[in-house]
């Protein structure tokens, strides 16, 4: 009897607490979904979920991610002969000032050796987290001639800095 209380009590109330209007429109939202789906024969579209709910989509998205399941940082998402890659070691470390203020002053050396253009495309690509096919259109070259000049401009960076 206890354990069927607490299977009942996760299944209603989930691993984190989530307030009982935002639940409520969860399973409308499904609800709505899955009718619209088979009305249309197709996914619907946030905005359409919403326009039937009369809510906002960012309302629609925060009412449906709140019921995703919460998973292990030890889940694993690879698997390799020698080693498993588990979500923890996705997550970025945050790196000490000093490390950062190096590793900045290092970069800097290296890109000031690079010719203006690859300087640039280099820039774009890392700095200002542009695509390949968005600094293709700046430099007036091809998206496969960016990523050429990206590997070949990181291979040389890497064997100067060996």
């Amino acid at each position: 009897m206890i354990a069927g209380e607490i299977r009942r009590f996760l299944r209603s109330e989930g691993m984190v607490k989530v307030s009982r209007p935002i639940r409520e429109l969860a399973w409308k939202a499904y609800a709505v979904r899955e009718r619209l789906e088979r009305e249309n024969g197709r996914d619907p579209t946030l905005a359409e979920i919403a326009g039937e709910l009369d809510v906002t989509v960012e309302e629609i998205v925060e009412a449906m991610e709140s019921g995703a399941e919460v998973e292990s940082l030890q889940k694993t998402i690879y698997q390799g002969e020698n080693h498993d890659i588990s979500l923890m070691d996705r997550i970025p470390e945050k790196e000490n000032g000093q490390e950062k203020l190096l590793n900045r002053i290092f970069l800097e050396e290296l890109l000031g050796r690079l010719p203006a253009k690859e300087r640039q495309l280099i820039y774009m690509r890392y700095f200002q987290d542009m695509t390949q096919a968005q600094i293709a259109g700046k430099l007036g070259i091809s998206q496969v001639q960016v990523s050429r000049m990206e590997k070949k401009i990181l291979r040389q960076m890497r064997m100067e800095n060996s």
